[in-house]
């Protein structure tokens, strides 16, 4: 004769789940019934850009990934303008500072929403950081290839 085992769930040694693990569950429930961001309707802000292709730029050991927004522009995202040539964070937040640079806000393509620049100020970064004597290979490398990018999407 055959016998099935059956899972069933233990929680805690126990066959029903804590009150304190509801509450958990419960308060997790709360935080994403209402909140817009996991919500398949995003509220569209007006301030907002949609981004509708990821484009991945490589030469050599340099990579970057930017965004083509509905609008034409091509942007990229302020943490991927330092990551892909290996500086700080708080050197990009201080040149968009400096220079009075708006960043847009975008929405990617999995819904979130970050913060971007257009491409155009990504290689006037680099290309300061450059001149400064701050950059390294990553950044030359990243001026030469968007620029050759920038100059061949304009034809």
């Amino acid at each position: 004769m055959l016998q099935f085992n059956h899972f069933v769930p233990k929680f805690g040694g126990r066959d029903f789940p804590s009150f304190s693990m509801m509450l958990d569950l419960s308060r997790q429930r709360k935080m994403t019934k209402n909140n817009p961001l996991f919500s398949k309707e995003f509220p569209q802000d007006e301030d907002i850009i949609i981004a509708i292709k990821r484009i991945k730029l490589r030469r050599k050991l340099f990579r970057v990934i930017a965004y083509k927004l509905e609008n034409g522009e091509t942007a990229i995202t302020t943490r991927q303008m330092v990551t892909s040539v290996k500086k700080p964070l708080y050197t990009a937040q201080e040149y968009i500072r400096k220079t009075d640079i708006q960043v847009i806000k975008v929405q990617m393509l999995n819904r979130s929403v970050t913060e971007m620049v257009y491409t155009s100020v990504v290689l006037d970064f680099w290309k300061s950081l450059n001149e400064s004597g701050k950059g390294n290979a990553l950044t030359i490398i990243g001026q030469q290839y968007l620029d050759e990018y920038l100059n061949n999407s304009s034809m």
